[in-house]
């Protein structure tokens, strides 16, 4: 995670707090978070949090930013010209955090989940969060929209099938992180498959060109 830090903290340190809050966090959780949470996996002294930032609702707001610009940069990874294997491939990335060797993604997205549950009480993170979201969006219906200038897909609505998409993905990822129901996500997985993909490409298509 190589986010350029504040001019006032070392990068090595802030990569070091950053990272023991994100542990902490999906150890944790937001709601009884405390700054001695982050401390015990920061391996510098605590004194250096307290000198860099004004107690865990400061420090969990700056590695939320971190978060929400690391998701946003592998939004834009996934190689390839073929809209429905592109379109696949993200939707395996971020549904089930597949082709993501750089970090431990489930931890990021427990830390990501936890911060959100409690963005109610927390104006900056609905900010960040909601550009998150308007980012995941906007990338769906980016490759969906390419599929149908290339005539791959159907000329369909698809920045309603991205939103749809998107409230899939949250709904099984928040079963699998809230109630532990890991078989949310490949149930979930099949379910896009039904009401997304079979309207960009139905399924008559493929025996009509056999």
């Amino acid at each position: 995670m190589t986010t350029p830090s504040p001019p006032s903290i070392p990068d090595d340190t802030y990569e070091e707090l950053v990272e023991a809050t994100l542990l902490a966090l999906s150890k944790t959780g937001y709601l009884d978070l405390r700054v001695r949470d982050i401390d015990a996996e920061f391996p510098k002294s605590r004194q250096l949090i307290h000198h860099y930032f004004d107690g865990k609702d400061e420090l969990v707001t700056e590695t939320l930013s971190v978060l929400v610009d690391q998701y946003s940069r592998e939004l834009d990874s996934s190689p390839g010209d073929d809209p429905l294997a592109k379109l696949n491939d993200e939707i395996d990335r971020v549904l089930l955090g597949e082709a993501i060797a750089d970090f431990d993604y489930w931890m990021f997205v427990t830390a990501l989940y936890e911060i959100m549950a409690q963005s109610h009480h927390n104006r900056d993170h609905q900010v960040l969060i909601n550009r998150l979201t308007d980012e995941l969006v906007d990338h769906f219906h980016t490759i969906m929209q390419g599929g149908i200038d290339q005539g791959v897909f159907e000329d369909v609505d698809t920045l309603r099938l991205a939103k749809v998409l998107d409230d899939l993905i949250t709904g099984a990822q928040s079963k699998k992180i809230f109630l532990g129901n890991d078989d949310a996500l490949l149930e979930t997985r099949a379910m896009i498959d039904r009401l997304v993909i079979s309207q960009l490409v139905p399924a008559d298509t493929s025996s009509a060109t056999d």
